[in-house]
């Protein structure tokens, strides 16, 4: 027979976790209400693990705790989530860029670079030999 009332490591670790996780939840979800012992032990009872967990899967796809305790009093969330899906902003116009120097290549990497060059030029001619058979 399972028990009724567990205390908070237990229901912490029947969750995934950790005690002081559920404490913290209970300064800001009020409605989260343990019973305490007389020696002030916080108990849970079986059937509030369901929200608890409910609130433990909010958390890790990104909500807050008072985002949580909205949902949990109201169904939803007041403030929008963005989920880029709205049409874009308009972008701010583009800020003055001072003007780019002149790059200057050094003669120590100038070979370097021409081994660059040609085997990107063999690979590109690698590429459009296999998209034509493609």
């Amino acid at each position: 027979m399972e028990r009724v009332w567990m205390k908070i490591g237990e229901a912490a670790r029947r969750i995934g976790v950790s005690p002081k996780d559920l404490r913290y939840w209970e300064m800001i979800i009020p409605e989260i209400q343990p019973r305490r012992s007389r020696g002030n032990l916080r108990y849970y009872h079986v059937d509030e693990l369901d929200r608890l967990q409910r609130i433990h899967g909010w958390l890790q796809e990104g909500l807050t705790v008072s985002d949580c305790r909205e949902l949990l009093l109201t169904g939803q969330l007041a403030r929008g989530l963005d989920l880029g899906l709205d049409e874009p902003a308009a972008a701010p116009p583009p800020s003055p860029r001072p003007p780019r120097k002149p790059h200057v290549q050094t003669a120590p990497r100038a070979p370097e670079l021409a081994k660059v060059r040609a085997a990107l030029k063999r690979l590109l001619t690698q590429l459009s030999v296999n998209d034509s058979e493609i």
